[in-house]
C-alpha cells in the first residue's frame, strides 16, 4: 500500500541528486522526515499538494494508495470514476473535482500548512529542515510560484521551527525556496531529464526491500 509513497521519496532525492547544485551524498531512508542527510544537517519530508474534498475521499486515499486498479472496491470506482489517477497500474492520487474549481495555489498553500504543523509537533528536527512538495498544477506556465514563496515565508515567520528549504516540482520545473537566503531559484529540467528520472526512481525503488536506515546511492 505504500508503493507509491515509496516512490515519490525516492523520485524526490534523485531529483536533488541531479538537479540541485546543494546537493551531497548520503541521504538515509527516516519517517518524520522521510530522509536524514547527516552531511548536509538535513531533513527531508516528501509530500503531495492534493487536497481531499472530504473525508471519506482522505480516508480512501490512505487506505487504497499503491494498490493494483482491480484491488479497489467498486464503490470507489464507481464515486471517483475518471478522477482515479494511476501509474504503473496502482493507484496514485484522486485528482480533483473540475467542478468544484480548487485552486493550486490553495492546494499547495493547505498541505505546506499541515506538513509545518506536523514539522513543530512530532518531526524530527535538524540543523536545515526540507520539505518537498509535488504540485500538480493545471498549467505550469501561470502558476504563481512567487506568490507561494512569500506565503510560506510569511506563515513561519512566527513559528519555533521552520523549512528552510522547499522545493516545488511542478512536473518539468522545481522551483527551489532557500529561506535561509529569502530567495527562490527555478531548475528547468534538461531534455528527456523527465524519462531519466522516473527510469531511475523506478530502478532504486525495485533494487532492495527499503526499510529505515537504508542510503540512497550516491
Amino acid at each position: 500500500m505504500a508503493y507509491e509513497k515509496l516512490l515519490n521519496e525516492i523520485y524526490a532525492v534523485v531529483s536533488l541528486k541531479y538537479l540541485w547544485r546543494e546537493y551531497r551524498p548520503d541521504f538515509v531512508k527516516s519517517e518524520s522526515p522521510d530522509w536524514i542527510n547527516e552531511n548536509m544537517e538535513l531533513g527531508v519530508e516528501v509530500s503531495q499538494a492534493l487536497l481531499p474534498d472530504d473525508g471519506q475521499t482522505e480516508s480512501f486515499i490512505e487506505n487504497y494508495l499503491g494498490c493494483r486498479r482491480e484491488e479497489l472496491p467498486l464503490s470507489a470506482v464507481e464515486r471517483y470514476g475518471n478522477r482515479l489517477h494511476f501509474y504503473n497500474d496502482r493507484f496514485w492520487a484522486v485528482l480533483p473535482d473540475p467542478e468544484q474549481h480548487q485552486n493550486d495555489l490553495y492546494k499547495a498553500k493547505y498541505r505546506f500548512d499541515r506538513k509545518l504543523e506536523k514539522l513543530n509537533t512530532n518531526y524530527r528536527h535538524m540543523r536545515y529542515n526540507g520539505l518537498y512538495l509535488f504540485l500538480h498544477p493545471s498549467d505550469e506556465s501561470d502558476f504563481d510560484a512567487v506568490c507561494l514563496f512569500e506565503y510560506m515565508r510569511e506563515r513561519q515567520a512566527g513559528t519555533k521551527r521552520r523549512f528552510d528549504w522547499v522545493f516545488l516540482n511542478c512536473g518539468k520545473v522545481i522551483y527551489v525556496c532557500n529561506y535561509g537566503k529569502d530567495q527562490m531559484e527555478a531548475i528547468e529540467f534538461p531534455k528527456n531529464a523527465e524519462n531519466f528520472l522516473n527510469a531511475e526512481a523506478e530502478r532504486l525503488r525495485h533494487c532492495r526491500e527499503w526499510k529505515n536506515g537504508d542510503v540512497m546511492e550516491s
